[in-house]
Parts: structure tokens; sequence; C-alpha cells
């Protein structure tokens, strides 16, 4: 259940805000029929921030969306369309232009007065999910270089508490690795994967971009990367470390770089070099038959005695991102509260649960429901309780997204309706989730 200012039917504009590697943008698409907004919001919905005033954006783009050509349209036209159109991108300072066959957009950056540049833009697309995806992937690989991040093309894992890299070219593995992952939510994805610098080091996020896997991270949530392994196809299953020049020039030719000003290339040297200086490398010889455990037994030396140690989530939005996501997988969660003050309205054998909107059937009047407002800042995102009315309508005075309703479970098991003082719930869900949280974000 999302707040009404997600979309303006009456117009025919839909809204979508995406944070992918940390870099939140807002598109708004004119002319969006529904069964394309389907297909946009299955594969984008884990990386879709809920509606809020104030979040900060790094970029916003207007959208007008044409229609495709009729099935019947001639393929040989169609063709020469997009050979005489291919992909176009001009970078340089604050501005972005990309053109291609089925789209044509234009984005101008201007600081605020806290020095962040935010880029404001309009453009044409096709109502195509593979257009407005290669949109994305042009702004993103466009604009996270320039907040010290990348795209790079490789199958990104999560192993226990960390994040592993395989960076390689088309055939070199990436989409088969992924496949053997003996857990598909472990895979950040098989194609595209955002690695970014932020306080604590390193880091390696899921994005929506994803090959032939057909799905990519869970969540917002990133990892501690431990290692960066490049491919190759070999006889047997062997980890060979590699010098940080070596690793440096293989990382450039997998980065996803459009932009070919002389500042986005010097840009994206430095991150390369940083990164490779930084974080340890090797040659993963793999076979197409190894199954992961063989690969990460190998792999193991080379990740580090921080491999076991868990490493919180890097701010409340990814927190918050991961929570929903194992939420929707498990259905409910149920947890005991350490805050004191709670505990003085909750009997001996009693706890509280948080159940996915559905589960225990539909909300009523009175449910208290558990809300993600984001914040001006990822760190400032947060959860919220209410009450649903007593017309069982949406407060719409309340933002966010419903995660989903708080009941108590009882001695026995059962779920019951939660009591009164919600003033008291509301002052304290939010300490009363996090630590949870914490623990449940660590899988």
């Amino acid at each position: 259940m999302k707040a009404a200012a997600n979309k303006t039917g009456a117009t025919g504009v839909e809204t979508l805000t995406l944070s992918i590697g940390g870099v939140v943008g807002h598109l708004e698409l004119a002319g969006a029929a529904a069964p394309f907004m389907a297909q946009v919001r299955a594969r984008y919905g884990a990386f879709e921030l809920p509606p809020a005033t104030g979040v900060a954006r790094d970029f916003s783009l207007r959208l007008e969306l044409r229609a495709l050509p009729p099935p019947g349209a001639s393929s040989a036209r169609r063709l020469a369309q997009t050979e005489a159109q291919p992909l176009v991108v001009i970078a340089s300072g604050r501005s972005l232009a990309a053109k291609r066959w089925d789209f044509e957009i234009r984005l101008a950056g201007r600081a605020g007065r806290d020095k962040r540049v935010a880029y404001r833009g309009e453009g044409k697309c096709e109502a195509s999910p593979f257009a407005l995806d290669c949109v994305l992937r042009v702004i993103f690989a466009t604009l996270l270089p320039r907040v010290g991040g990348m795209l790079i093309h490789g199958c990104g894992l999560r192993h226990a508490a960390v994040g592993v890299v395989f960076p390689g070219v088309s055939g070199a593995g990436k989409t088969t690795l992924a496949r053997k992952a003996p857990d598909a939510d472990d895979v950040l994805s098989d194609e595209i994967v955002v690695i970014r610098r932020l306080d604590d080091g390193w880091r390696v996020f899921g994005t929506p971009f994803w090959g032939d896997f057909a799905r990519g991270g869970i969540s917002m949530r990133s990892w501690p990367l431990r290692t960066v392994a490049f491919l190759t196809q070999t006889r047997e299953v062997a980890m060979t470390p590699i010098t940080s020049s070596d690793a440096t020039l293989r990382l450039l030719s997998c980065f996803l770089a459009f932009a070919t000003d002389r500042a986005s290339v010097e840009r994206s040297l430095a991150i390369a070099v940083s990164l490779c200086a930084e974080v340890r490398s090797v040659e993963a010889g793999l076979t197409r038959a190894a199954p992961t455990a063989i690969v990460f037994r190998k792999l193991i030396p080379h990740l580090g005695p921080e491999v076991a140690r868990k490493v919180p989530p890097a701010n409340a939005r990814e927190l918050i991102s991961e929570f929903k996501a194992l939420l929707n997988k498990q259905r409910s969660y149920g947890f005991r509260p350490k805050d004191k003050k709670a505990n003085t309205w909750l009997k001996s054998g009693e706890s509280l649960a948080v159940q996915r909107p559905g589960v225990g059937g539909p909300l009523e009047p009175g449910d208290v429901l558990l809300s993600w407002v984001p914040g001006a800042t990822p760190d400032e995102d947060a959860l919220a309780c209410h009450r649903l009315p007593a017309n069982g309508q949406r407060d719409v005075s309340v933002e966010g997204e419903v995660l989903g309703r708080v009941t108590l479970v009882a001695r026995d098991g059962k779920t019951r309706p939660l009591p009164g003082r919600i003033g008291d719930l509301a002052r304290f869900m939010g300490p009363m989730v996090a630590l949870p949280m914490l623990e449940l974000a660590g899988r």
C-alpha cells in the first residue's frame, strides 16, 4: 500500500523513485500504460523508494513515452533505424545528453547549498522496458563515478557477511556462476553490479541490471567488498593473486562507461586504481561444472579474516529495505523488543510480530500499521506506526509505504490485535525493530 502521490492517474503520469548504488533518481513517466508499469515495477521494485516529500534526489527526469511500432511493422525498416541511430552519449561538466533510435534525453546539473549536484532533465522514450533500462544504465553509469562509484560488468555474490565481485566479459561465465548459487537471493546480479567507496570502505550493491539470470539484488543493501575475482575458464578451479596494476587494467575493461570525455576517463581511472590498491584481487579460474561451494572454498584464503564479521547496513535506508525484502520473503517476522519501557505492556511469554499486508486476513480499522518513511538522506529514513482509521481508508497524511501490520503474539503462539497505547508504540517502534532487524539483515 503506497500513498496516492506515487502516481497521478488523471494526467497519465506515473512516478518512480529509485535508489541504485546509493544514487537516487526520480522518474516521471508520461503516458505510461498499466501493463508497462507492471513490468517496470516488477523489475525495479526492490530498488524503489516509497513516495515521500523531501527525499534528496541526484537526478529527476521526465520522459514522454511514445507507443511501440505495431506488431506488423517492417522488421527491415526497424533494423535500418537501429543501425542509423546507434547510442550516442555526450557528457561534459554538469550536462548529460544521450540519444538512440528509441530514446533521447538531456540532463543538466546544478549545485545546491550543500554543494550536492542535482540533475534535472527531460526526454522521450519508447514505452519499452528495454529502452527504459538503457536510459537508466546510461544515467547511473555516468553519475556514479562522480560520487566515487562505478557500474561493473560482473557477477556479484554475497558470501557469509561480505560481497565478492567476479568481473568478466561476455561468455566468461558470470551467469553460469549466478545460476549455481545455493540461494538465489545471494546473487546481487549476474551482469552488472555497483562498486562504491563509502565511509567504512568499498562496498558492492545489487542492481536491477541483470542478464540471462533475469533477477538481481533483492534490496538496496550493500555488502563489504572483500575480493575482486576476475573470471577465466580453466580445467580446474584455482585462485591466483594478481598485482594491483594488473587488476586495474582488467577492471577498466569491465567498466560500464558511456562518457568518453577526458574528465570522465580520468575519474574512472582514479577509481579503478584506488579500488585495486585497497581490495584483494585474484584471477578466478573456474570450470563450468564446479559448484559454488568449491569456488568459495578456494577463495576463502583471499577473503581475509573479516569474512565472518557481521557488518551492519551502511545506513537506515539500506536497513529498512533489507527488512522489507526479508519480510516479503518470510511473510511475517516475530521478535521480543528489548526496550524496557515497551515491555511494560507486554506480558510474560508475549512478543510482537510484523505481518506483511494480506497475511492473517485483510487490514481492518484499528490495525496498527508499520510504514517506511524515507527521509531527506538515507540516514534519516525511519519506521513509523499508526492506526488504520475507523473508515478503513489509508491516512493520506502518513507518507511512505506500509510494510505490514503489527500484532501481538500470545504465549500460545496465536496472533491477536495489538492493544492500545499507540503513542507508546509509535515512540518505541523504531528502536524496537532496529535491533532485531540488524540481526536479521546479517542473515
